[in-house]
């Protein structure tokens, strides 16, 4: 029985009416500890059988998306194609499958069947894919039927992130609260894609909340890196990445609200993009943080080659995505800027002054450069203004602007994924207890103390922020008008793929990626080179080690031979054609392999 202490009694003593004045009698410290045990016992007995659902809810979504999976490879054991045929099919360029699905060459649904097929072994392998699209047969079929003009997508499979609303299909983010909660409808720009033939045939996976750059959550579990499975594939277009560096997929769709598309990108070895905001708009993906205008999500592509990225854009920027968004006013893809020769003005950096790049990140970037001067561009150092600024004072304050109350909101009853453990508690706190233990933080990592005592601000707060951010904006294009710049070349990140679970040791890598979130402008990138052994030699001899970061990244950069590095080119906002015809111009010259 609990006891309690005689101060206690004598308090409680006072706090109750007139006939309990024989408190001091056992009998009734007895019925306060019974009344306090049970309610101890209901709390835990509540907690155990929400657990208990929780898990079973869990299960049974894990079962069904697995049967899914199942089904399918089963049916493409008996009407799949043969191997030398798939491997045909999937040795095919996007413009050269294009080509084959126009001329009737191929039928769509060989096509589909090849990429269902390869998508499900890589799965088997990697966890890259959350489940099959089931409909996605009958779409072939239909289209194959088709006589009238066919669409520029006509035929092509693409993988969708878990992100966007596709209708009959949960949308989760690793979050189970929002299992079996189907979408009603497809988001806008799914509906574009089917709408100019393309076939979505599998959803891909994320990081729970997608607020990291890890891979994994409680659902679907952990996706891995396609050059080696010991490391994250990046995220949160984690599915997405994988997926396309394996094979799987030729073309797929990600979202980018930090580097959620870039970082992948270079992790995996594939091409990227991240348009302006409001090139593709942001309607149809999951709601965490829509509020929050600022610093907004960005839909973009991901796919095998430049060429690929650009045949999406151009099928996405019709008027059919003002008619299935109305606040997104179309600019179309202006074919004369990315086709053009003039030559350009770009400036490069290969360190941002926050975290020093490895050297076989130093080298893509030199190698990119001498790529543009061969095409006749002119190549200039630029130095990124203030971007720790940035990172710390700007961006930082707009992601976490709600001090993870919306996030928290969905996981105070979820099963935690590793990768939000931290954050979770740490904003579940009182900000008086956050504040002091800030303090202790910040002897060991300043950004993360940061992190740390982040609190939600008041409006007048709000619009200051808002007013900081126009500031640096304007900031940053004086830098760039300055030296007469067209374009910036840098790296995606400062190192290779990092193990696996281990993106919270290494936040200051994303500075590279948020500057352009920040900014609003779009960033794509493309991988040129990999890691070598004469890379890890100098990486032994000559890479600082004097901060935390540069300490964790020499850790994390041991054992990457083989593994992709890539290079990040951004311009202006709306300048999409630009950045790809830069990339474009350093694909051709370094041909990576």
């Amino acid at each position: 029985m609990l006891w309690i202490p005689d101060d206690v009694a004598r308090w409680m003593k006072m706090q109750l009416p007139w006939f309990l004045d024989e408190w001091d009698s056992l009998f009734w410290q007895k019925v306060a500890g019974f009344a306090t045990s049970f309610c101890l016992s209901l709390y835990f007995l509540h907690r155990v059988i929400r657990n208990k659902k929780l898990h079973s809810c869990i299960q049974q979504k894990q079962e069904e998306v697995r049967k899914s999976c199942q089904d399918l490879v089963e049916r493409l054991r008996t009407e799949g194609l043969s191997v030398p045929h798939r491997e045909r099919i999937l040795s095919l360029s996007l413009t050269k499958l294009q080509a084959q699905l126009q001329t009737g060459q191929l039928k769509c649904i060989e096509v589909l069947r090849a990429y269902q097929s390869k998508a499900m072994e890589m799965n088997e392998k990697l966890n890259c894919v959350v489940e099959p699209l089931m409909e996605a047969e009958d779409q072939a079929a239909k289209l194959d039927r088709q006589r009238s003009k066919k669409g520029p997508l006509h035929g092509i499979p693409i993988s969708i992130k878990e992100a966007y609303y596709i209708k009959g299909y949960d949308c989760t983010a690793g979050m189970s609260y929002f299992i079996d909660k189907p979408m009603d409808h497809d988001a806008p720009l799914v509906q574009v894609l089917k709408s100019q033939g393309a076939i979505p045939f599998v959803r891909t996976n994320i990081p729970q909340t997608m607020m990291t750059f890890d891979s994994s959550n409680p659902i679907y579990g952990e996706t891995l890196n396609p050059h080696d499975e010991t490391r994250s594939p990046g995220g949160s277009s984690s599915g997405e990445g994988a997926l396309i560096g394996s094979g799987g997929s030729c073309l797929g769709m990600g979202s980018d609200i930090g580097g959620s598309i870039r970082i992948p990108s270079h992790m995996c070895g594939v091409c990227g993009l991240k348009p302006t905001v409001e090139r593709l708009g942001t309607s149809g993906m999951f709601p965490l943080g829509g509020g929050q205008t600022l610093v907004k999500v960005a839909s973009g592509p991901m796919a095998k080659d430049v060429d690929s990225l650009v045949m999406c854009m151009k099928a996405l920027l019709v008027p059919s995505l003002s008619n299935a968004w109305p606040l997104t006013q179309v600019v179309p893809f202006d074919t004369e800027i990315y086709e053009s020769r003039k030559q350009l003005r770009i400036g490069y950096f290969k360190t941002n002054g926050v975290l020093a790049p490895v050297p076989a990140v130093e080298r893509g970037v030199d190698m990119a450069v001498a790529a543009l001067k061969k095409r006749g561009h002119t190549v200039v150092k630029f130095e990124p203004p203030r971007v720790m600024y940035m990172f710390k004072d700007l961006f930082m304050k707009v992601a976490f602007g709600d001090a993870g109350e919306e996030s928290n909101a969905y996981l105070d009853n979820d099963v935690l994924d590793p990768s939000c453990r931290l954050s979770y508690y740490i904003f579940k706190l009182p900000y008086l207890v956050r504040l002091p233990l800030s303090l202790l933080v910040q002897l060991i990592d300043a950004d993360a103390a940061q992190v740390v005592r982040m609190k939600s601000g008041t409006v007048l707060q709000w619009f200051k922020l808002a007013e900081d951010l126009v500031a640096y904006k304007l900031e940053f294009l004086a830098a760039m008008a300055k030296q007469k710049l067209d374009v910036i070349l840098s790296p995606t990140m400062p190192l290779p793929a990092i193990p696996i679970g281990q993106s919270s040791q290494i936040t200051a890598a994303v500075t590279y990626t948020t500057l352009y979130n920040a900014l609003n402008f779009p960033a794509g990138c493309l991988p040129v080179t990999k890691v070598t052994a004469d890379d890890q030699k100098k990486l032994q001899e000559a890479y600082p080690a004097n901060t935390l970061y540069e300490k964790v990244t020499l850790k994390m950069s041991q054992g990457t031979d083989g593994l992709p590095v890539s290079v990040q080119c951004a311009a202006r906002p709306f300048q999409e054609e630009l950045v790809l015809r830069v990339m474009k111009d350093i694909e051709q010259e370094v041909k990576y392999k």
